[in-house]
């Protein structure tokens, strides 16, 4: 159900990087674009580590090139992705509001569009994703 707090549907991908030596979930990224401050967000989460529980952190950007270098950055080049594009209809008006926990809180089946896995990250291929997210939108 959605009010004047939610965004009717907003496309979600979500990222995750498999680690080549350990084959377990190392980054984990939500990704999606604020129409309303023509940006991307990224709400992202590290694996704990021995020193903390858990690494969360958030980003914006403007252009697709600048996202996927960061995303190319964070995620090691010889790491599998798998990617799973989301449709929240739930999400509060400001992106500002919009935290990883929620992110991960409503990340199931039912949100879920379509799901790859053990892809390689290809950096056209990761543009052309990103640039979906900008331009496929609902404003009903």
């Amino acid at each position: 159900m959605t009010s004047e707090y939610t965004v009717p549907d907003c496309l979600v991908l979500k990222m995750e990087e498999i680690d080549y030596n350990t084959q377990k979930v190392d980054t984990t990224v939500y990704i999606f674009y604020d129409a309303n401050k023509m940006n991307y967000v990224v709400r992202g989460h590290r694996q704990s580590t021995r020193n903390f529980t858990k690494c969360v952190y958030s980003f914006v950007c403007e252009k697709a090139k600048d996202l996927a270098d960061f995303l190319q950055y964070i995620m090691c080049l010889k790491n599998i992705v798998n990617d799973v594009l989301y449709n929240y209809d739930n999400l509060p008006y400001d992106s500002n509001d919009i935290t990883y926990e929620f992110l991960n809180k409503y990340d199931h089946g039912d949100y879920e569009i379509a799901g790859y896995d053990n892809r390689t990250m290809n950096k056209k291929k990761l543009i052309r994703d990103l640039r979906m997210l900008k331009n496929i939108s609902n404003y009903y």
